[in-house]
């Protein structure tokens, strides 16, 4: 298996703004100005009237949903290695939370959140430690390139797809999907794994998409595989 591109990596850090700063600085405007020229990012709200403008993103679990609307920063860059710099598609703000959106990895999301907030703390006299953040989720988009054959999964599939298929119109087994039981806010947490749309069944390209970080994502996706392919 190859993996072709990250076609999105999110972390999600749930906590609450307002425990960075307990004596209420008002420091929103240099704050949004800070973050915007330390991560060099294009897009960033007005620092003199820095208004919520973003929504939280709808393909995940966000910050609380009565709490509608973020700051937002679209396009930045950090070093998360050594001469190594990664584009931070978007960052955003919520009172309860950041979410961060790369085509790296999560591990580099991570790297920059952890920057972000120490260095607002030390810049701010902020207040920032290990138990600031209570809890973590992610989001991981890949695709990749794999010989696999998804026909293979079940005995029944040839037949079936020889009854829906036609020589003009043939068919092929287009993925498989994993859920969790919906939770106390009805949401499943899912694991896919599909062909490209849009792409000819003979590139063997494939999209896949779970509520995991990046890296463990692509070794299931390796795991998988390897347990289909061995059959």
């Amino acid at each position: 298996m190859k993996l072709i591109q990250t076609k999105l990596a999110r972390s999600i850090w749930l906590f609450d703004i307002r425990d960075m700063n307990p004596k209420g600085k008002d420091i929103i405007g240099d704050l949004v100005s800070w973050i915007k020229e330390s991560y060099d990012f294009a897009v960033a709200p007005d620092s003199n009237n820095p208004l919520p403008n973003a929504t939280p993103p709808p393909t995940t679990a966000a910050p609380k949903a009565e709490v509608p609307l973020g700051l937002t920063f679209q396009r930045g860059s950090f070093q998360a290695e050594e001469e190594i710099y990664v584009a931070i598609n978007n960052l955003t703000i919520y009172d309860d939370g950041i979410v961060i959106d790369s085509a790296s990895s999560t591990e580099d999301g991570d790297k920059f959140g952890i920057d972000l907030l120490k260095s607002a703390a030390q810049e701010f006299a902020l207040t920032f430690d290990a138990d600031t953040v209570r809890k973590r989720l992610y989001l991981s988009e890949l695709v990749v390139r794999s010989d696999i054959n998804l026909t293979s999964l079940s005995p029944i599939l040839p037949t079936f797809l020889e009854k829906i298929s036609s020589a003009a119109v043939p068919f092929a087994v287009g993925g498989i999907s994993f859920w969790t039981d919906a939770d106390a806010a009805s949401r499943h947490k899912t694991f896919r794994f599909e062909r490209q749309a849009g792409r000819a069944l003979d590139e063997n390209r494939y999209f896949s998409d779970a509520q995991m970080e990046t890296k463990a994502h692509f070794i299931a996706l390796q795991e998988f595989e390897r347990l289909v392919m061995g059959r």
